[in-house]
């Protein structure tokens, strides 16, 4: 009902203007569509792409191709719609292979170069195509469907409104939910479990095979298929829509792209010499003025005038607090985290260039122990545990966990082997709640629905406890970037723990947590290692708190293993008392 009554609505420009503006509005329509499917990649899946031009005009000129060498029949505009799709799909899937699947940590703007540069090859492509795409001519005047303007409104209308529908169910899924966390956090993901190459990719193909249904829809409107469809101005101006509507709203970009395309005619009549100057004008101030865009400027502007109107009414004093409504203690006895694992590190070296980071480090560690790995700035303590954590970041040696060596394996098929790790820096997704947060580590990586929104959120033990304990509950429904320092760190601490895994890696897990804090950081910490046999690495420059809680502890020296044993031993050892504290600081180790 409600999609009829979005097309009874979108049927009233019909009864209003005439042939030519219901004609115009129907184009508008069509570039609306790209917009919001480019919105969906760079504005939820964080991809800057100048390709959408190009996909818009692989379909244009596949339709107008089939009807100008083939027939103007609905089987030829089938096989040509189908076609379009497939070529976009399979360019997508092989630009999101070279830009995604690379282990070369490459710029975010590398996609924007590589899609930059499909746009041009395919303008050029078109350009010297002969008869086959008409060169600088175009293809033109082809039959086909009879059909009146307001009856292609009409169907162009409807495609709007159920892809509108299709894309807001997507995005505000649970799988909408991970795209956001791509966009904020790509390595947190991967540490997550998630495997974001393929998530991108396919958005990214699916989105271009999209454009490219929509391109062939408008060849088969406008029966105009011009190389100036695949222009570097077309390429710049599908983001030039979405920045204006906002990113990471669909309908803004979608509203700029008509309001823009229905509006330029007037303008360049009225103003033939001015308007693209004033068109210009007006996006500079929105970009310095209103950088999120118009939409998200509205948006927060009838927020708050309904907080405000909200803050009037009676405050309810029986609400539960948010962690008792909505997060769930999961006990999974049968779970990785009782799985037995072992870490054993044999000859691990890691070099940057000529500096040597980390030289032939070798010790294992049991279920059940807690071991610290201490040493001065610059030990090569983070490089150690880079190379536990992502198999490619060793120059040589091995890590094996479970008795399964991670070879050379990417971050999130680490995880799938038990691994969890926390970082220096609080890596956490900024705009996302808390619970959103917790609630993209709870899946563990598996592809949660693209449909639906899962209103609860279940955590083990271990994760459910850092909640409580360090007052996550509290700022449960507060942007992650809202937060305090020392919640960031137990937030993240909390996303690690809920992948509950067998081998869990904390870089200074208290930095910037009170004194209290610390001590419930250090319960939580020995309660999973006593109650779920856990192996727990632990880096941390408080000996206060290492000595308290470790089972044993290894020393890093110039990136070389100096001492590696119990707490007694190494806090007594000579050597740790000159290498790491230094002479002068001796007693302050007893």
């Amino acid at each position: 009902m409600l999609m009829l009554a979005g097309i009874a609505a979108m049927m009233l420009p019909t009864v209003i203007v005439g042939d030519y503006m219901t004609g115009l509005l129907v184009q508008a329509l069509l570039f609306g569509m790209v917009a919001l499917l480019t919105d969906i990649i760079w504005g939820y899946a964080g991809i800057l792409t100048f390709a959408s031009a190009a996909m818009f005009g692989v379909g244009a000129y596949f339709m107008g191709g089939a009807f100008v060498h083939f027939a103007s029949t609905p089987g030829s505009a089938f096989l040509a719609v189908i076609a379009a799709s497939a070529c976009a799909f399979i360019t997508s899937a092989a630009i999101g292979w070279l830009a995604f699947y690379s282990r070369i940590r490459v710029s975010e703007f590398y996609i924007a170069i590589v899609t930059l540069g499909v746009s041009v090859l395919m303008g050029q492509a078109i350009l010297y195509g002969g008869a086959l795409t008409g060169g600088s001519n175009g293809l033109s005047g082809f039959a086909t469907f009879a059909a009146l303007n307001q009856h292609w409104y009409g169907f162009v209308a409807a495609l709007f409104l159920a892809l509108l529908y299709v894309s807001t169910r997507v995005v505000r899924s649970d799988y909408g939910l991970v795209l956001k966390a791509i966009r904020d956090n790509e390595v947190r993901c991967r540490y997550l479990g998630i495997d974001t190459p393929l998530v991108r990719t396919v958005v990214f193909s699916v989105a271009n095979a999209a454009i490219a249904v929509v391109g062939a829809v408008y060849a088969m409107f406008t029966t105009v298929v011009a190389p100036s469809l695949v222009s570097m101005a077309a390429a710049t101006n599908v983001l030039i829509w979405v920045i204006l509507g906002g990113r990471g709203t669909l309908i803004g970009p979608a509203l700029a792209a008509i309001l823009i395309t229905t509006l330029t005619p007037q303008l360049s009549t009225a103003f033939p010499l001015y308007w693209q100057g004033f068109l210009g004008a007006i996006f500079v101030l929105i970009v310095v003025f209103l950088p999120q865009g118009l939409m998200p400027f509205a948006i927060e502007r009838a927020k708050r005038s309904f907080q405000s109107a909200a803050h009037k009414r009676p405050v309810d004093r029986t609400r539960q607090t948010a962690a008792e409504t909505y997060f769930t203690r999961t006990n999974n006895p049968n779970g990785i985290s009782n799985a037995g694992s072992v870490a054993k590190l044999i000859n691990v070296s890691k070099r940057f260039g000529s500096f040597q980071a980390c030289n032939d480090v070798s010790f294992s560690v049991d279920r059940g122990e807690l071991v610290s790995i201490v040493g001065p700035n610059g030990a090569g303590k983070t490089s150690l545990v880079r190379c536990i954590a992502d198999g490619d970041e060793r120059s040589s040696g091995s890590v094996e966990i479970a008795g399964i060596s991670i070879g050379r394996e990417a971050p999130e098929k680490v995880v799938a082997l038990g691994v969890g790790r926390k970082f220096q820096s609080p890596s956490i997704f900024g705009s996302l709640t808390v619970r959103d947060c917790l609630q993209v580590a709870s899946w563990r990586g598996k592809a949660p629905s693209w449909w639906r929104r899962d209103a609860e959120v279940r955590l083990p033990d271990g994760a459910a406890d850092v909640v409580e304990a360090l007052g996550l509950d509290e700022v449960w429904d507060q942007l992650a970037r809202d937060i305090s320092h020392g919640q960031r760190q137990a937030l993240e601490l909390a996303m690690v723990l809920a992948l509950e895994p067998s081998v869990l890696i904390l870089d200074e897990p208290t930095a910037g947590l009170s004194t209290a804090e610390r001590e419930r950081v250090g319960e939580v910490l020995l309660s999973l290692v006593a109650s779920r046999r856990m192996v727990v690495l632990l880096i941390e420059h408080d000996f206060e708190f290492v000595k308290r809680i470790s089972s044993r502890i290894v020393v890093l020296v110039g990136g070389e293993l100096v001492a590696d044993g119990t707490v007694s031993q190494v806090a007594n050892s000579e050597i740790v008392k000159r290498a790491y504290l230094g002479k002068s600081h001796e007693k302050e180790i007893k």
